[in-house]
Formats: C-alpha cells, structure tokens, sequence
C-alpha cells in the first residue's frame, strides 16, 4: 500500500473479524479493558442507544393559529353560564354579545385601489371577502350586530337574506346623496324586541357646516327572555347607536357637529325612557373615525371637551399636521348656528325637541299655544324690522329675553351621556397599540363600542332598598392584534380578514326583572 492511500475498513465488513455465535442469536459485544487490555467487558446489544436520542414524533394533525383570543373581563363568570341565572340574594341575568364591523363596502375599495396594493387580488374580490364575513358572523352569532360601510345591493342580495335566515331583524339606513354604502343594524328576534327606530341623517341642508352624507342608525329595543312563546323575564331598555363619521382628518368640526347631533338623538331617547320611569342603557358603536384620547374620543367618554381655539386636525388625530405652516383652520364657538336645534351640551333645545316629538307621532306639525309664544325669544324674533312702523305701546316694545329657550354656545362641548369603552386601547403584556383598520396608508383605532357602565347609584325612594343597580356589566371581548402581526398576515384584507377593519365583539350582562 502506498504512503497516498489511506483506507477506512468498518470492522463489520473486515473478513478478518469472526463471531463465535451466529449474528442473530449473538448475546453481546466483548471489548478488551484494563491495563495491557488483559480483562473483558461484555456488552449486551439492547444496552445501545436507539438511533436517535430524541424521542419519537407522533403523528399530528393540521392546527390552527388563533389570531384573536377571547379576553375574560369578569373572572367570576363561568364558561357554561346559562343565558338566565337565577343565583340567590342576586336578580336573574342575560348575557348578550355586540359586534360592530366596519365591511368595506366594494364601491369604496375600487374607488380607492391605491391603499390595498399590498393585498392579493383574490382576497379584494366581493364573493370572497362576503364568504369570509358570513362565516365571521356565523361563527360568532352577536345578538346584536351593528354593521358599516354596507353596500345597497350587497345588503338587499346577500347579506339580508342569510341573516333573516339566521334569526336576525335587520334595519338598515343607506347614506344620502350619491353615496351606495350605509349603516345597517341587525338583532336577534329571540332576544330583544323592537321599541322604536330613528334613522338618522347628518347631511343638514339648512346649516353649512353640516353639508356631508353620513347617516346613523338608533335604535330602542326591549331584552326579552322567552320559553317557547312566552316571555319569562324583561331587562331594562337598550338603546343601540351605530354611525359611521366622516373621515376627513382636516375636518374636525364637522365629526363634532354629527356626533353632537348622535348624542343629542340618544339623550332624547334616554329621557323620554326616564319620563316613563323606565332606565335605559345605552350601547353605541361604529366607526368614528378618530384614535383614542383626541378631542373627539374625550367627550365621548369623559363627557366634556374644551375645543375653543383647537386646530380642525387635532379633533380626530388621524393625521399629524403640526408641521406645517398653515395646517387648517381652528375651532370657535359657536361650533353651529342655534338654528340646528343642538346645544353645546349636546341635547335638543326645547323648541327642537317639542317639533320632533309632534312631528314623530302625528307625521305633521301642530303647535300648541305654549309653543308658538316661545317663538318670540328666537334670534330672529329680536331683530327690529328696519320698515316698521312705529305703534306706541305695541311695536315699541323691547321683548324680554331674560327667560328665552336659547342659551349662550360656550367654548366646552358637554353631554349627559355615561359611556366607557369596551377596549383600552393598548395590548397588554406588549404594550403595543391596538388596531382596528389597517391599509397601506396608516394602522390605528378608529372603530369602538361605548357602553353606560355598570354602576350602583343611591336609591332612597325605594322601599327596602339604599341602592339599586345600574347599567351593564362588561364580561368579555374579543382580543385585537397590533400593527406588525397584521402585517406578518399581509395587512388587510387577507385570506383570514376580509374588511379593512377588524370586528369588534363584547359581551354584556344585564340584570332582568321576572314578568
């Protein structure tokens, strides 16, 4: 053998190498050991370690990756909570859940390609995306269901008939003017029963600032449990609010004035509840078009905004302008003329209110004696005619305005209204912004649901009774996802999500009286 060739021998292949038994009856392995290598260590063959160190896979089948997570707010509660518990020294309850979606209606996905190049083409397609929010819906089952940006045809071909289907009782409100997409809300007949229906519309011709065609939908319904046809037991009434704000970043006044005019809806429909002796709490959601603690978003949920002087931008925060040199125009008051019927405390004023009221239930105006005086404290009714003639003791009056209906519009915003919000806005455990909408623009929070919290308020005039409670209780919702794992999904919409937006789902518990 040469000194280049070095040869490898295994010593099973060495013709050399001999056994004294026959390989398969062979009990062991002898080894030479010891100094000079006179002793012998006997190795038997099941002492070798497998050809492997880690242990065997199993065989698995396919999992799934849970996006979203249902968060438990109530640690209390139990899993398999019946929908009517009667627990002792406690009134019996309801669970009921609230979504609210923003859909991205078709017309406005085209119209604005731009912001989904990021997206595949087949997950822009309307049958796909439909498919994939019925199966949304069908998988979770809302008992309220409060939907933006539904497209007309969409609504009446598709989406209408599979949710009569499912049990739900559907109102929907298309926007005005040229505009194909609206508000639609849905609920569950086996739930809740249908009290009265406002449709709201923002678009006002007579006042200027509100010239956009944004629409709200109010609606007043009874929590019913029934056993077969009868009803067994009632909750306090709901008044469910969904709308959908303009999204003009630029125009922050004009998000103030429409919702000025949403709250005002829902107050009235809260007091004339009160009026009754009745409670009513309030659940209201959509798209609103502003990220959390602006302006906006402040007087939704601390029930008062200071907004005198304010940038327009600043109302929403959607987009940071202070850099430039002239970044829109700022906010004084009086935000709206009186003529809107609105106060700066976001309720009707009197005149408004008794107008609507008789114009709801009679479909005409009749006006009653105490009604038509109030009309001389009008802004109008205090201007002086420059061609009248002066009658001593009738025209020369000066009307006394000291008890007039309208009050000053001061530079603060305000409502009567109690409402928190379901999320907080912030993942915990990361710390990392929440998102709601996600497009190739911009990721952030923009939709919500407010709901009057569960409170315990003095109840003296009650028999037996110091407190008595109120509003509802929070028990759950479904966890959002923060911008980078949207993106790790491609953004949105995606072969998962198929809006722009994420839905929104809470649970609730509200206290029921036996009938």
């Amino acid at each position: 053998m040469g000194d280049s060739e070095v040869v490898f021998a295994s010593p099973l292949s060495n013709p050399l190498l001999t056994f004294t038994e026959p390989h398969d009856t062979q009990p062991g392995w002898h080894f030479p050991a010891g100094p000079g290598l006179t002793g012998e260590v006997h190795v038997p063959l099941w002492d070798y370690p497998p050809v492997s160190y880690y242990p065997p896979v199993e065989p698995t089948g396919p999992f799934e990756i849970m996006w979203r997570v249902w968060e438990n707010r109530d640690e209390s509660a139990t899993a398999d909570e019946p929908t009517l518990m009667p627990v002792p020294f406690t009134k019996p309850s309801m669970d009921f859940t609230v979504m609210s979606y923003n859909i991205l209606a078709q017309d406005l996905l085209e119209a604005n390609e731009g912001l989904y190049t990021h997206c595949p083409l087949e997950v822009l397609d309307w049958s796909y995306r439909c498919s994939l929010l019925l199966e949304e819906i069908q998988k979770w089952v809302p008992d309220i269901l409060c939907l933006q940006e539904v497209q007309e045809n969409h609504y009446h071909e598709q989406l209408y008939p599979v949710l009569s289907h499912m049990g739900y009782t559907c109102v929907y409100k298309r926007r005005t003017g040229d505009k194909t997409d609206g508000c639609a809300t849905c609920y569950r007949s086996s739930c809740f029963s249908e009290v009265s229906a406002n449709l709201l519309e923002f678009f006002r011709p007579e006042t200027d600032l509100l010239d956009r065609h944004n629409v709200g939908i109010i609606l007043l319904l009874q929590p019913v449990v029934t056993r077969g046809s009868q009803v067994k037991a009632k909750g306090s009434l709901l008044c469910v609010a969904n709308t959908h704000l303009l999204f003009n970043p630029r125009r922050g006044d004009v998000k103030l004035a429409q919702l000025a005019v949403l709250l005002a809806e829902t107050h009235s429909v809260v007091k004339s509840c009160k009026a009754k002796g009745e409670h009513c709490n309030i659940i209201m959601c959509g798209d609103f078009n502003a990220v959390p603690h602006t302006p906006l978003y402040q007087l939704i949920t601390t029930g008062e905004v200071y907004f005198h002087g304010l940038p327009a931008w600043t109302i929403s925060g959607q987009e940071d302008l202070s850099y430039k040199l002239h970044p829109g125009h700022r906010l004084f008051a009086p935000l709206w003329p009186s003529s809107l019927g609105v106060t700066d405390s976001c309720q009707y004023t009197s005149i408004q209110e008794t107008d609507r009221r008789q114009s709801l239930v009679s479909g005409k105006h009749q006006y009653s004696h105490d009604f038509l005086l109030q009309l001389r404290f009008c802004p109008l009714a205090c201007v002086r005619p420059h061609d009248l003639q002066l009658i001593p003791g009738v025209t020369d009056a000066t009307p006394d305005t000291s008890n007039q209906p309208y009050e000053r519009f001061g530079h603060t915003l305000s409502h009567q209204l109690d409402l928190q919000s379901v999320y907080k806005h912030v993942l915990p455990g990361s710390g990392n912004p929440e998102v709601t909408t996600l497009h190739s623009q911009v990721g952030a929070t923009v939709d919500y649901i407010f709901y009057s919290p569960k409170r315990s308020v003095n109840c003296q005039h009650k028999a037996g009774s110091d407190f008595v409670s109120e509003g509802l209780k929070l028990t759950g919702c479904l966890s959002l996802l923060s911008e980078d794992v949207l993106w790790s999904m491609k953004g949105l919409p995606n072969h998962i999500f198929p809006s722009d937006h994420l839905s929104l789902l809470a649970k609730f518990r509200l206290e029921l009286n036996a009938t």
